[in-house]
């Protein structure tokens, strides 16, 4: 069953851009230079929170799911990566790391701060516009991961 819903998810997300490689982890993440995104059909309690909190600053009226709202997000990163942002992103996620590391922020201020890093909110908002470009083609897909 797994397996049929894999196949189904993966021929959808092909529809929106065929060159997507699409690979199944145990996390949403993306490696948009090689143009592939990883589906998990679970996140973190936090990162589900904080990620549907800045959704509903930037959309209030988006009723889209935080899973498939985050596989859109990934693939937001293929379309929207600048490399020119990059050297900045990593240094800003290191420094995030490290500040939650030494306790001097909390896993939910940590995320807070991360959605809303360049790259991050350039992938949120390819997210928020293409589905309600295609509301029809993202309900489907909710089916299908929920």
């Amino acid at each position: 069953m797994k397996l049929f819903r894999n196949l189904k998810v993966k021929k959808m997300l092909k529809e929106i851009d065929n060159n997507l490689i699409i690979k199944f982890g145990k996390r949403l993440e993306c490696e948009p230079t090689e143009n592939t995104i990883y589906i998990a059909y679970t996140t973190d309690k936090v990162d589900r929170e904080t990620f549907m909190e800045y959704v509903k600053e930037l959309d209030p009226q988006c009723t889209f799911d935080d899973i498939t709202l985050g596989i859109l997000h990934e693939i937001g990163h293929c379309f929207t990566h600048d490399e020119d942002l990059e050297d900045d992103y990593n240094l800003c996620v290191e420094l995030l790391s490290k500040l939650c590391q030494e306790q001097m922020i909390t896993d939910t201020d940590l995320n807070r701060m991360y959605v809303r890093l360049d790259l991050e909110k350039m992938a949120t908002e390819w997210a928020l516009e293409f589905a309600r470009n295609n509301r029809e083609f993202v309900q489907r897909l909710a089916k299908l991961v929920m």
